[in-house]
């Protein structure tokens, strides 16, 4: 009986929705869990905070309602209470909904205020623990909070205040002997040095200011409590940034590994869902992935006539050809919608464009029957009519844009069916961060993709005139022929093109050049 009651209380508070307050790190994107990645992935409403990697935002799914309610300094774009309304009503509605808060939500975050709210109505929610900016911020400039030898604690204060009267004991802090960490104080730091200065607080303690922590716009200014602000205002910081005090800066000289990695910013352009691949072996090959993305694959309408003709003859066709992995992708998951028999498969050979599609159709449980030797649309249909007879029909999935070029190669051969299966969409959701990016530096490559890319690119830029602009600071490297022809009509310039047309092939041509400049 007790049972049954426990799983009727479930269903009904099931039945009113669920929330997760998640920490999404410091900045990073790297460096939120895999339980808030799980949380973002099943939400139907996004209440996210400033600061939050753009690229966490777009891991939500299709159809998810974001609501932005950022805070900064007398600029609130949704108060507190209301805030915690929100989350109440769109729970209470049935909704999933995850509250994305930079750090972690019970460091300073407010996320505390929120849980209870939603307790006290009978909401049921948990709480996604975060990395926080005060550990992360300090570990990414080279600062241990902690050291044997010279700090066993550390303490963690806000520094965002409305007057000095609610503001810091700074009698008791200049006591502490671990190390002291400010965030959110940037604006009251000559308030926060002349305080424990005034209280006793040696003029020679190392101190740091790390501006933009975890992101490729971090820079760190190292000096004394006396002498701080003036480190900082040379070095022309801003905020958010965090301020450390004490013994432990000393180690920065030896263990700042991030800011060394700087200049190794790579832009990636391609739809932020299949972005990972690319951002992981970006990562492995030392470099650090900016993502911004400028076009968003979209499957086109499973119950078209035309798709679900060709799905149900599928036993048909000689030959199945696909130009890319998301071509794959999408013909597999239309024959799961439209559960189609696979065995119709039985008799049908697979061309790929190139090794990754191969990987692609390999997870499908179907292996390349030929892959051109050069990864182009031009090899794949040259090399493949050569295969062909008369007697041989074709499916050839594909993406909306697609040109003509390889259809003509194939029918000259046999009959071919041009099947479009998914769209490209120019996305400039990230417009002003890609700007942004470009403009300070941050992303010192620029690898295009595709020729879809080059259009996001173009278009977020605001023009190819402000693209050459924005792409002078940084070098474009095309994956390959089609792809640098695009960039060559929009006068773009290029630095250099991957002789391997593949993703591997553009991260040769980083890796190359990087090693040319250190060797300069």
């Amino acid at each position: 009986m007790k049972d049954e009651r426990a799983r009727e209380d479930m269903q009904n508070k099931r039945s009113r929705g669920y929330v997760w307050l998640v920490g999404a790190g410091p900045g990073d994107f790297g460096l939120i869990t895999l339980k808030g990645l799980a949380a973002i992935a099943q939400a139907e409403v996004l209440v996210y905070d400033r600061l939050i990697n753009s690229n966490l935002i777009d891991r939500a799914p299709a159809g998810c309602e974001k609501i932005y309610v950022g805070k900064q300094a007398a600029n609130h774009a949704m108060p507190q209470p209301q805030i915690n309304e929100l989350l109440y009503q769109k729970a209470a509605a049935g909704k999933r909904v995850v509250r994305l808060k930079g750090g972690d939500p019970y460091v300073f975050g407010r996320g505390g205020e929120e849980g209870l709210y939603l307790a006290e109505r009978g909401i049921p929610f948990e709480e996604v623990p975060g990395i926080t900016s005060s550990i992360a911020g300090p570990a990414y400039a080279g600062i241990p909070v902690t050291h044997r030898e010279c700090a066993s604690s550390f303490h963690v204060f806000t520094g965002n205040f409305k007057d000095e009267e609610r503001g810091l004991d700074f009698a008791n802090l200049a006591r502490l002997e671990g190390t002291l960490i400010f965030l959110m104080g940037f604006a009251n730091l000559n308030y926060i040095t002349q305080g424990l200065l005034a209280a006793g607080k040696p003029a020679g303690t190392p101190a740091a200011v790390i501006s933009q922590a975890t992101t490729q716009r971090q820079r760190t200014a190292v000096g004394t409590l006396a002498d701080i602000e003036e480190h900082c205002a040379a070095a022309k910081l801003s905020s958010p940034a965090i301020t450390v005090i004490g013994e432990v800066v000393n180690c920065r000289p030896q263990l700042n590994f991030f800011e060394q990695q700087q200049g190794r910013g790579v832009l990636v352009l391609r739809d932020a869902r299949q972005s990972d691949i690319f951002a992981q072996k970006l990562r492995q090959a030392g470099l650090f992935p900016v993502s911004c993305p400028v076009i968003q694959i979209e499957p086109l309408d499973w119950q078209a006539a035309e798709l679900q003709a060709a799905l149900h003859k599928l036993s048909t066709y000689s030959w199945l050809v696909f130009t890319s992995p998301n071509g794959v992708k999408a013909f597999f998951e239309a024959m799961q919608a439209a559960q189609v028999d696979w065995r119709a498969l039985g008799r049908a050979k697979f061309a790929v464009i190139g090794r990754a599609t191969a990987q692609v159709l390999q997870q499908f449980g179907f292996g390349a029957d030929y892959l051109p030797a050069k990864q182009v649309s031009d090899a794949l249909g040259q090399g493949l009519a050569e295969l062909l007879t008369p007697a041989d029909n074709v499916l050839l999935p594909r993406s909306a844009i697609a040109d003509n070029r390889l259809y003509q190669l194939l029918s000259a051969k046999c009959p071919v069916e041009d099947l479009k299966i998914y769209d490209t969409k120019i996305c400039t959701e990230d417009a002003q961060e890609l700007r942004g990016c470009l403009e300070n530096g941050q992303a010192a490559y620029v690898p295009f993709t595709s020729a879809s890319t080059v259009d996001g690119f173009v278009q977020a830029c605001g023009g190819p005139d402000l693209a050459r602009q924005l792409l002078a600071k940084s070098r474009a490297v095309a994956i390959g022929p089609v792809t640098a022809a695009r960039m060559q009509q929009l006068e773009l310039p290029i630095y250099a093109q991957a002789s391997e047309h593949s993703l591997d092939g553009v991260i040769e041509v980083i890796l190359q050049d990087l090693e040319g400049k250190e060797n300069d």
